[in-house]
């Protein structure tokens, strides 16, 4: 099948509208309501085109081919009928392209320089409209506004919530909420990159720059383990602002508000920018030979009783180094899994727990089973593929939490267990009928990273596992943070080196912190958000002979309890690669300098090596970083544990915790504009069987410690004999995020 463009013959597939065959072929149309990813609405006409032996010109965005066609994009017809569309358009936009953030990307600026009059035969007083406060992220200039739908349509068909309409007729249309609230959706920032016009902003970015001044830089985000392709744009060595990196295998055209925003909090008055000892009870300034002496000394000094805690924030090439320079001094005790509290059969584990289909395969699944997630908020962009399973494929999507939430695609089935009864889900023969799983089908059991942090988290992947493979189900395991893949490749466990291998005489049963730890080193997480048993993990800081932290912000526990202090610069002042959760390794760029003296952690670790004589380059630890990855032998994710012990259900109350999608981390928790627009949902809340008064207390036991909570809030539909933690937050507390006695 061909057509013509401009007397040029083109093949063409069935059903493509005229402008998908001129953009194939860069052929100029222009455009305002048309966007590849969003549904033909043809309400601009700025994309008349002319055909042969029609009347009228028509819209090239809702036009489909027939064989044979001729079209004309820029003959005398097609030209009046875009300058018609222009004049119309510009009525009633205010001339304000100077103060304009939207001047030098500005579409309607573009079209109107090419396709323009320089006069218009409207004379009459333009019209203005009130601006609408829709949050902290999004400002509004909706003067500007022309009525492309776009905003609008994003939120029905891709974000999942309604939050942007069109009310009021003719001279009176309007883009508004319907009702006074911000936009609250996870992936709200996207609005600001579809606006053709400057009528939506960066509210973070507003009025500090101009586009033609900014350098773009590549990168990949560090907010969860997708590793969505981003684009930074930073002017005099400060980041004003990001927008997506188009890749069709991740993020496609999106990025969440996480991602959008989530450079705010690198110049938070938190900010480590020195090297510090601790003298005389106090914290004090030193260089990078002296803490580095003392980090050696310690090492040597205590290296049977060392525990190495590290972030799975951290670059491939940071736990490349940093495991092979503790290993290097009999350091055996190195993990990333702070959160975690179930170890009995962890040689059972995957290699490299990970996603094991493609993302752009999920639209072809007939069913998804989620376990343990709420994907709208903690995986965003994952949420969209998932909505588009359910739209274009019809796939059937079931949810099984610890916790009532709501997701912005359709789910056919959703159950509010506790850790018991979601281990044994499958054994009851009424759930596995109600959901229905053929062997014949493609299904997809998808578990979020929330269920490693249960009790019986062995269990759940057991038996999960196993009913996976009865109905031959892909499984696909959600990692906690954006390199958490990295970790499991890079030996960042007590059990494994580099490459997966087993380290042999290492005892499935292991504590993450014991009475023996006598040195402690924590690499970029932050005892308050970043452990499971926060109570535990300050107990033994108090413990502990010395206490080392690699850290880019000051908290209480490293003002009370750090011996030194190593300043670690962000992930964007900072060069590195992450494994995403495709197993998919990737670069990110050194977007600005670090702040003060803070140093990249790759920089620090490699000066660390060099005193014990491992003399590595970056282009050697690069290069290690790939050989390992190329040859590490990956399977799926099934495990098969022998001699499972079952779970014990208990009569007692539970701790389950609601993953914060900010909690994983540090710079996330301090970007103010996020925390506002998004950490709305409740801290702590009663099971439904329970009548408590809101002044009531509840009281439960873990490992010995009594966690008092106070509860004033209403409560929900929750498992029974639970109460649900939330990680992170608004709410500070001086012993950690979600012990202790809270007053909400």
């Amino acid at each position: 099948m061909h057509i013509y463009i401009n007397d040029t013959k083109y093949d063409v597939n069935e059903n493509d509208t005229i402008i998908q065959v001129a953009d194939r072929n860069d052929i100029h149309i222009p455009r305002f309501c048309y966007h590849k990813r969003l549904s033909i609405v043809a309400s601009c006409r700025m994309c008349l085109v002319d055909i042969e032996n029609v009347k009228y010109p028509q819209p090239a965005c809702s036009t489909i081919v027939k064989e044979g066609m001729r079209v004309n994009t820029n003959n005398r017809a097609a030209e009046e009928a875009q300058k018609n569309t222009m004049e119309f358009l510009l009525i009633n936009h205010p001339l304000d392209c100077p103060i304009c953030d939207q001047a030098g990307e500005c579409e309607l600026q573009d079209v109107s320089l090419e396709h323009g009059d320089y006069k218009s035969a409207y004379k009459e007083l333009k019209r203005t409209v009130v601006d609408k406060n829709i949050g902290e992220l999004v400002s509004t200039e909706m003067t500007r506004c022309i009525h492309c739908s776009r905003c609008v349509r994003f939120g029905e068909e891709v974000a999942g919530i309604k939050e942007l309409g069109m009310t009021g007729r003719g001279e009176d249309t309007k883009i508004e909420t319907f009702i006074n609230e911000g936009l609250s959706s996870q992936l709200s920032g996207n609005v600001i990159d579809l606006c053709p016009v400057g009528a939506l902003n960066n509210s973070l970015y507003k009025y500090s720059a101009r586009t033609w001044d900014l350098k773009q830089t590549s990168s990949i985000s560090s907010n969860d383990c997708l590793g969505s392709n981003i684009f930074y744009h930073t002017y005099n060595d400060e980041i004003k602002r990001c927008v997506p990196k188009e890749d069709e295998e991740i993020n496609l055209s999106w990025l969440s508000d996480n991602d959008r925003f989530g450079y705010e909090g690198i110049k938070s008055e938190e900010r480590i920018l020195h090297p510090l000892i601790r003298h005389d009870e106090n914290l004090e300034k030193t260089d990078f030979n002296s803490i580095s002496e003392k980090f050696i000394e310690y090492l040597e000094k205590y290296s049977s009783g060392s525990c190495a805690i590290m972030s799975a924030q951290s670059s491939c090439e940071e736990m490349f180094l940093f495991q092979d320079l503790l290993r290097n001094k009999n350091v055996k005790k190195i993990d990333h899994r702070s959160k975690e509290c179930d170890f009995r059969y962890q040689k059972n584990f995957p290699t490299i727990p990970s996603f094991d289909i493609k993302l752009v395969d999920i639209q072809s699944l007939d069913n998804i089973i989620i376990v343990g997630a709420n994907i709208s908020k903690e995986f965003p962009i994952l949420s969209i593929y998932l909505r588009d399973a359910h739209k274009k494929n019809s796939t059937s999507i079931f949810s099984l939490s610890t916790y009532e939430f709501e997701e912005n695609f359709p789910v056919e089935k959703s159950d509010i267990l506790n850790s018991h009864e979601l281990e044994n889900y499958f054994t009851n023969s009424n759930n596995a009928s109600c959901i229905n799983l053929k062997k014949s089908k493609k299904n997809l059991i998808l578990i979020g990273p929330a269920v490693s942090y249960l009790s019986n988290y062995s269990n759940i992947l057991n038996n999960f596992s196993e009913y996976a493979k009865s109905i031959n189900a892909n499984l696909a395991l959600l990692g906690d943070q954006a390199n958490t893949s990295g970790a499991w490749a890079m030996g960042i466990l007590p059990h494994r080196l580099p490459g997966g291998v087993s380290i042999d005489g290492q005892e499935d049963r292991y504590e993450l912190l014991s009475d023996n730890d006598d040195l402690l080193i924590i690499y970029n997480l932050e005892p308050e958000y970043d452990f499971s048993d926060d109570s535990r993990i300050m107990d033994k800081l108090n413990e502990s002979k010395v206490n080392i932290f690699f850290s880019s912000y000051m908290t209480e526990s490293i003002k009370k309890y750090a011996d030194i202090v190593f300043p670690l610069s962000t992930q964007v002042e900072s060069s590195g690669s992450y494994l995403n959760t495709n197993k998919k390794l990737q670069h990110y760029n050194k977007i600005i300098n670090p702040l003060g003296e803070s140093r990249e952690g790759g920089d620090i670790l490699l000066g660390l090596c060099h005193t014990i004589g491992k003399n590595y380059t970056h282009d050697s630890i690069r290069e290690n970083v790939r050989k390992i990855l190329a040859d590490i032998n990956i399977s799926n994710n099934y495990v098969r544990i022998k001699n499972l012990k079952k779970g014990n259900s208990s009569d007692s109350l539970e701790k389950m915790i609601i993953r914060n999608p900010n909690s994983s981390n540090p710079t996330l928790r301090r970007c103010n504009s996020i925390i506002k627009t998004h950490d709305d949902d409740d801290y702590f809340s009663l099971p439904s069987d329970k009548d408590a008064s809101s002044n009531d207390k509840i009281i439960f036991n873990e490992k010995n410690n009594k966690f008092k909570l106070t509860i004033k809030q209403k409560t929900h539909t929750k498992p029974v004999n639970a109460v649900l933690v939330k990680i992170g937050g608004t709410h500070k507390q001086k012993i950690g995020a979600y012990s202790t006695e809270v007053d909400l």
